[in-house]
């Protein structure tokens, strides 16, 4: 099972990408992924990414947009760590993949997707550069699913039975 983590506060218009995103690619993904969406990362995700049978977690978000790359989607490989956040009630992705490591001795492997938001104005509803960014997002998440979070890809098979003696 997948992990989808969408997570942006959706009453500061842009921000909520995150959240638009897991529920839009959570239609029609069946039982192979579970959408968690939130406002914030909370230390009480850990053991929802130790949980057994979690093969990856993917978690989206949105950031400002502009310089250096201007990509309206990025995506990026993130692995556990300990960084810049502090371990109060919120926390960003590696940090929170570090702390289920850490407490439960488990991290699935996992991908941060975001979204270049333009407006973070108090309101709902998107920009239209962010409106555009999404449809992008989504094939970007349903591929990554499909190439890198399937069960059998990341759990070796199990050696072949040896043929029975005559």
């Amino acid at each position: 099972m997948v992990l989808l983590i969408g997570y942006g506060n959706v009453l500061r218009r842009d921000d909520g990408a995150g959240v638009a995103l897991a529920g839009i690619v959570a239609r029609g993904a069946g039982s192979e992924v579970r959408v968690i969406e939130t406002q914030q990362l909370l230390p009480e995700l850990a053991a929802e990414l130790a949980a057994p049978g979690v093969t990856g977690a993917i978690f989206c978000d949105a950031r400002p947009a502009g310089p250096p790359d201007g990509e309206p989607v990025r995506l990026s490989r993130i692995a556990p760590a300990f960084g810049g956040s502090s371990l109060g009630h919120h926390l960003d992705p590696e940090a929170l993949l570090a702390l289920a490591e850490h407490l439960y001795g488990a991290a699935p492997p996992a991908w941060l997707v975001t979204v270049a938001g333009h407006d973070f104005g108090h309101g709902e509803g998107f920009s239209p550069e962010v409106r555009d960014a999404l449809a992008t997002a989504e094939e970007m998440v349903r591929a990554l699913i499909a190439r890198e979070c399937r069960a059998e890809r990341l759990i070796p098979p199990a050696p072949p039975a040896a043929a029975p003696r005559a």
